[in-house]
């Protein structure tokens, strides 16, 4: 017997559901794996370059305003501040 089901109007056969595996060329899948990952690294890099430049200009910030600070009101700025 057929184990067939009618379901909407539609012959539905018993079995895997969902979508069944496209044969897609394992090479072409590996490179594209590959540049993905060149990619990811190199957005990876330029992310890591841009925060430390945010963290150095901030730095630099810091000492012109401790100088300025120091200039102004005649503070010397406290030891435990300058060694960090």
């Amino acid at each position: 017997m057929d184990d067939s089901k009618v379901v909407g109007g539609k012959v539905k056969k018993p079995g895997k559901r969902g979508r069944k595996p496209a044969k897609i060329d394992l090479k072409a899948k590996l490179e594209r794996s590959r540049q993905s990952a060149r990619e990811c690294r190199a957005r990876k890099k330029l992310r890591y370059q841009y925060l430390e430049e945010l963290v150095s200009s901030r730095e630099r910030a810091i000492c012109a305003l401790r100088e300025e600070l120091e200039m102004c009101w005649g503070i010397e700025p406290v030891a435990s501040e300058m060694e960090g």
